[in-house]
């Protein structure tokens, strides 16, 4: 009965502490989109390369809030597009078991 509670202690901490090592290999970048006016982007193309991932896109909603998870630590570019305004570019550099956060201001151009 000793012998069993202690395998199951020693399992228990096997699996908590596999979880916390594999919560500290990513992070992450999020941010949000605004206009000039200050109001949240909806429809943005928001684009994230690096090296390790190659490319991954995500769209603003009309919160204009975006996010990437789980990425490896490095340094990544992100663009944002959309039709009638001027593109940004930024970049991050993400360390482990960090978030970055990363917002854009876009401006209208006049058509």
């Amino acid at each position: 009965m000793k012998a069993i509670r202690m395998v199951t202690a020693a399992a228990v901490l096997l699996v908590l502490f596999g979880l916390a090592v594999a919560a500290q290999t990513t992070g992450q970048i999020r941010g949000k989109v605004i206009n000039d006016d200050e109001k949240p982007l909806e429809g943005v193309k928001v684009q994230l390369e690096s090296a390790a991932v190659g490319t991954r896109t995500f769209t603003t909603a009309k919160d204009g809030d975006f996010r990437f998870l789980t990425l490896p630590p490095g340094t990544y570019t992100v663009k944002f597009t959309r039709a009638d305004y001027a593109d940004v570019q930024k970049s991050a550099v993400v360390a482990l078991d960090r978030t970055v956060t990363l917002n854009a201001k876009m401006f209208k151009v006049s058509s």
